[in-house]
């Protein structure tokens, strides 16, 4: 692949993924403002972000093996147009649970996406340059947090969450058409082993099912947080909606820069070593946040850092999860998908909770825990190098 067929073959993903995320947390900003308009609590309205997670948990684990089977591009194509239409829809809900629904649809289609897009990455890219393209496209998605929460909340504001929702909604429409116009993929290695074939050669690999459950675990941790930011900002330093999303930036921000260099540091030193050395720094970084009385500044700064540690544990989790199974990574990164979206739910639903009976604090306490024990997992049963297992044919 040429420098520029790499660069425009990368744009097309990071577009996707761009337009991709902003569907996801175009919620956070606006959940005050959605419990005000259905009069629920801010812990109820959180839920919204657990419909959106929930339909990745059964949906991925059908398009994984056949993505590996058929290929990638119909399903990065299909996936994004019922996301983008349904959360177009869902600005003219009539009640929360029609929101709910609308959002559970759009999440269908969300969970097409992110785990044929690593695949599409590890098909494409070898091992030691894929921490650097899998930057790329994550520094393209980041931009949807950095731009996308400030800019939704200031939207909200002025006007009201429906319109944020519109506008998300009509961007991934116009991805969905940028894709499908001039995605051109590389030739993956598909493969003619059947369905249960894919997920019995994941199920012998402990290396490879030790990287889901810390990949479940650190989700577990960054959406109990990242759900809950802008609402965190406003409670406890009485900030407007708009202004609370401003400073929710600083997330954004340290995900974009900490993931370019996380990439890149994985590609010279392993990635191994990153994802579990980010993810402990940064969980002892929001514990201090959660738990310590800090000025609005210093909190701010804090949250700017422990986003760019985490930001580095991105690109390099997705890349080592792309190289445990080979021959079976759409089934493997579709399973790794799945369970993101059971943390998606459990972290807004506890992070409710949390928030409601005991406050932030609570919540650090919580992540603390997560993150500790993904770190652990990856250092005790994760393997660099490709684990890969013969499947049967049967």
């Amino acid at each position: 692949m040429s420098v520029r067929e790499r660069r425009v073959f990368l744009a097309v993903l990071g577009f996707l993924t761009f337009a991709s995320v902003y569907a996801t947390v175009v919620v956070a900003p606006v959940i005050t403002q959605i419990a005000s308009d259905f009069d629920i609590s801010t812990g109820t309205a959180g839920l919204l972000v657990a419909a959106y997670g929930a339909p990745g948990i059964v949906v991925s684990l059908i398009v994984g093996p056949f993505s590996d089977r058929g290929g990638r591009k119909r399903f990065l194509v299909a996936g994004s147009v019922v996301m983008g239409l349904f959360t177009l829809i869902s600005a003219f809900a009539t009640s929360f649970l029609v929101l709910i629904a609308l959002r559970t649809v759009a999440g269908i289609g969300a969970a097409m996406i992110f785990p044929n897009t690593s695949a599409t990455i590890g098909d494409t890219f070898p091992y030691r340059d894929r921490g650097r393209a899998m930057s790329t496209v994550i520094g393209f998605n980041t931009m949807a947090s950095v731009i996308g929460v400030p800019t939704a909340g200031i939207v909200a504001e002025a006007t009201s969450w429906r319109v944020s929702l519109a506008l998300v909604g009509a961007l991934c429409i116009v991805a969905s058409t940028v894709l499908y116009l001039t995605f051109r993929p590389a030739q993956t290695n598909t493969t003619e082993s059947r369905f249960f074939a894919l997920y019995r050669s994941i199920l012998r690999s402990r290396s490879a099912i030790a990287a889901t459950i810390s990949s479940f675990l650190g989700s577990l941790f960054w959406f109990a947080w990242s759900t809950y930011i802008v609402v965190f900002f406003e409670t406890v330093y009485g900030l407007t909606r708009g202004t609370a999303s401003t400073f929710a930036l600083t997330l954004g921000l340290g995900v974009l820069v900490g993931s370019q260099v996380g990439g890149r540091l994985g590609d010279r030193i392993g990635h191994k070593p990153v994802v579990a050395g980010a993810i402990v720094i940064s969980a002892v970084l929001l514990l201090l946040l959660t738990n310590t009385s800090l000025p609005l500044a210093a909190g701010a700064a804090l949250n700017l850092l422990l986003s760019a540690v985490i930001g580095a544990r991105f690109a390099t989790n997705q890349t080592l999860m792309t190289e445990q199974m080979p021959t079976a990574r759409g089934t493997l990164l579709a399973l790794s998908s799945s369970t993101i979206g059971l943390a998606i739910v459990l972290a807004a639903s506890i992070g409710g909770i949390l928030i409601d009976s005991m406050g932030f604090r609570a919540i650090g306490v919580f992540c603390f825990t997560a993150a500790i024990t993904s770190a652990l997992i990856v250092v005790l049963f994760v393997r660099e190098e490709p684990v890969d297992l013969e499947i049967a044919a049967a």
